[in-house]
């Protein structure tokens, strides 16, 4: 285990939550490997209730298109991500972290400007997601790639 493995570890989560955030699909898809498998789970209480399982690297690229719906006019999303912890042995690795998901609402600038007095910025930011993710992965010819992602939601989510 070297810091640069560490290193490049975390930078495969971080591109997974920018890949997220700008539901990007064939970004994201990249991160895995051609097998690979992610396994959605409701957390909430400590159940452990699956509520989706995707396989393969295509199938991550449909859903991403799919079930994620895209960000409206001044609206984003921002995944942060806390608390690492990541155990490599040999070519094979498990990254579990924390993470909360936002909802960001950009304000309509008012047609003449934003009033006199006002600071700061302006907009809403909502929290929408929290939980774990806990990813395996694995060594390839380019480097580390996703061979399975677990994602524990602390949250109900409801799909309709």
């Amino acid at each position: 285990m070297t810091m640069a493995d560490e290193t490049i570890i975390l930078n495969v989560l971080g591109q997974y939550t920018r890949a997220h955030d700008r539901r990007d699909p064939d970004a994201m898809a990249a991160l895995f490997a051609p097998e690979a498998t992610i396994e959605i789970v409701d957390a909430v209480g400590g159940a452990s209730r699956s509520i989706s399982r995707l396989e393969g690297r295509d199938a991550i690229r449909v859903a991403v298109r799919q079930m994620m719906a895209p960000h409206g006019y001044r609206a984003w999303s921002q995944n942060v991500v806390n608390a690492p912890i990541i155990v490599i042995e040999g070519d094979h690795a498990v990254l579990d972290a924390q993470f909360m998901v936002f909802s960001i609402l950009a304000a309509e600038v008012p047609d003449g400007g934003w009033p006199t007095g006002t600071f700061g910025a302006q907009g809403r930011i909502v929290p929408i997601e929290a939980g774990q993710y806990r990813l395996t992965l694995r060594t390839v010819a380019d480097g580390w790639v996703i061979s399975a992602m677990r994602i524990e939601l602390r949250l109900p989510m409801a799909f309709g």
